[in-house]
C-alpha cells in the first residue's frame, strides 16, 4: 500500500508542472507558420540582434521558452520553432529522424533569412540541434546542449546502463506485455517502474 501511495504522490508530483501555467511571450513576439522541408513550423519569433535559436524538448513545445526568450530579446533575435509533429507545428506520418527535423531548422533559419544563429537546444532539440550543427556547420556560431546526452556521443554506452535511466531502454518483454491485445497495460509498466525504483534505493 506504501508503493502505492508514494507512486500515486510521485505522479503527481509529476503532473503539477505540466498543469501548470506556461507564461506568454512578450507581446512584441510574434508566430508564423513556415513551410520548411515539405512541413509546416510554426515559429515564435521577436527581439533585435544575433539570431538564437531555442529547440524544446520531448514533449513540450516552443512555449517552454518564454522566460528566456524574454531576457534574450533585448540583444538577441530569438526564434523558437516547435519541432515537427510537436505543438503547433504540422504532424506529417513521417521525417522524424533527426536529420531530417535538423533540415526543418534549416529551413526556418532560411525563410527567416538568418545565415547563422547560436543554438540552445533541451532533452531531444539536442539530438535535432546537433544534426543541424553537423550538417551545417558554419551556421552555428554557438551550441549550449541541456539535460540530456546525445545518443553514440560520449559514454553512451555506460549512460545507457544508469539504473536512474531505465526508460531509454524500454524494451524487451515489458514492452511485449505492453502491446499484447486486451492487456491490463498499466500494471507491467507499474511493475516495472516499482522494480527499477527497488534498485536505485
Amino acid at each position: 500500500m506504501f508503493r502505492l501511495l508514494i507512486g500515486g504522490l510521485g505522479a503527481l508530483a509529476i503532473a503539477l508542472p505540466a498543469m501548470a501555467q506556461v507564461p506568454p511571450f512578450p507581446a512584441s513576439f510574434r508566430t508564423q507558420e513556415i513551410v520548411a522541408n515539405g512541413t509546416t513550423i510554426h515559429v515564435r519569433l521577436g527581439g533585435v540582434g544575433p539570431a538564437v535559436l531555442l529547440l524544446h524538448g520531448y514533449g513540450e513545445t516552443g512555449d517552454m521558452w518564454a522566460p528566456l526568450a524574454a531576457a534574450l530579446m533585448d540583444h538577441h533575435t530569438v526564434v523558437v520553432p516547435d519541432l515537427r509533429g510537436m505543438g503547433l507545428s504540422s504532424h506529417p506520418p513521417g521525417g522524424y529522424d533527426k536529420k531530417t527535423q535538423g533540415e526543418d531548422v534549416a529551413g526556418v533559419l532560411d525563410a527567416l533569412k538568418i545565415e547563422k544563429a547560436q543554438l540552445v537546444t533541451h532533452d531531444i532539440g539536442n539530438m535535432v540541434g546537433y544534426a543541424f550543427a553537423a550538417e551545417h556547420p558554419d551556421r552555428v556560431a554557438r551550441f549550449a546542449l541541456l539535460d540530456a546526452p546525445l545518443p553514440g556521443v560520449g559514454p553512451w554506452e555506460e549512460i545507457l546502463k544508469n539504473p536512474l535511466l531505465w526508460h531509454f531502454r524500454f524494451g524487451g518483454p515489458d514492452m511485449e506485455r505492453l502491446v499484447r491485445p486486451r492487456a491490463n497495460l498499466p500494471r507491467p509498466l507499474l511493475e516495472r517502474v516499482f522494480s527499477r525504483s527497488d534498485q536505485v534505493r
